[in-house]
């Protein structure tokens, strides 16, 4: 089926099912205001005053800094082995081991010498994706650095695209999150979108899109085209998170952890 009319297909099937479950409250986390992810662990990230701390189960604190990249904007843990930080300010990527050491590092020029990225995410065998917006490109690095898929200029075949605003790589799709959902294969050929779906975060689980609407936590199965919607049980949630059947909310004062006694997906 060929991506346009397959978007048109998804947009107009998609059912709405009705939330089964409640919403329990595990913990608040009041020194946690700028949560950034939790790992497969059940390690805690966040990014306070520009530095990344890692909150682990045990109560210790491990954190990140490079002052003269500037302050940490994002971090990707995915992947607890290889951290991916970004210091968005000036288009530096770091990559750091499991105890936050860093291992590598590059600066904006060692990746591309005409334009900074604006948006990062971690990649497959270790690599990452960098979106850069002068040039409209997607581009894969290996651990190396080095550029290995290189997208077209994408404001001539999506001009209706809008503002990157987040990445993530699953099984080995590209899922974009701009004024659509946009998911391009490994090799950045366009797949299908989901229509008119502006969010900042997504969250992609097997064969799931997780993001926030008008707070609401919406479940779209892009293999059956269902979607489940959840209503959040807190007000002002600007970030989430979704681990087995907890359920990470972060609100600007506190970071709230509930188990949900449904089924997500």
């Amino acid at each position: 089926m060929k991506p346009v009319f397959l978007a048109i297909w998804l947009s107009c099937i998609t059912a709405f099912c009705s939330q089964a479950g409640d919403f329990v409250f595990i913990n608040e986390y009041r020194n946690i205001s700028d949560f950034a992810g939790v790992d497969k662990l059940g390690n805690i990230f966040s990014i306070e005053n520009g530095i990344l701390t890692r909150f682990s189960p045990d109560g210790s604190q491990l954190t990140f800094g490079k002052r003269a990249f500037g302050p940490v904007t994002f971090a990707d843990v995915s992947d607890p082995l290889n951290i991916l930080v970004f210091f968005g300010n000036f288009g530096h990527v770091v990559m750091l081991d499991k105890n936050l050491a860093e291992k590598r590092s590059f600066s904006a020029t060692d990746l591309m010498s005409t334009d900074i990225a604006d948006v990062i995410c971690h990649s497959s065998e270790n690599g990452f994706w960098a979106y850069f917006p002068s040039v409209f490109q997607l581009v894969r690095f290996n651990d190396r650095g080095q550029p290995e898929i290189t997208s077209t200029d994408l404001s001539f075949d999506h001009p209706q695209m809008g503002r990157v605003k987040y990445l993530q790589e699953s099984d080995g799709k590209l899922f974009v999150a701009a004024d659509h959902i946009m998911i391009f294969d490994r090799h950045t050929n366009f797949l299908f979108k989901i229509p008119d779906t502006n969010v900042s975060v997504v969250q992609v689980i097997d064969q799931n899109i997780l993001y926030l609407q008008d707070s609401h936590l919406v479940v779209y199965d892009f293999f059956l085209q269902t979607e489940n919607v959840f209503l959040l049980p807190e007000n002002g949630v600007k970030n989430f998170f979704v681990k087995d059947d907890k359920l990470f909310l972060q609100t600007e004062v506190s970071l709230k952890k509930f188990r949900f006694t449904g089924n997500f997906y």
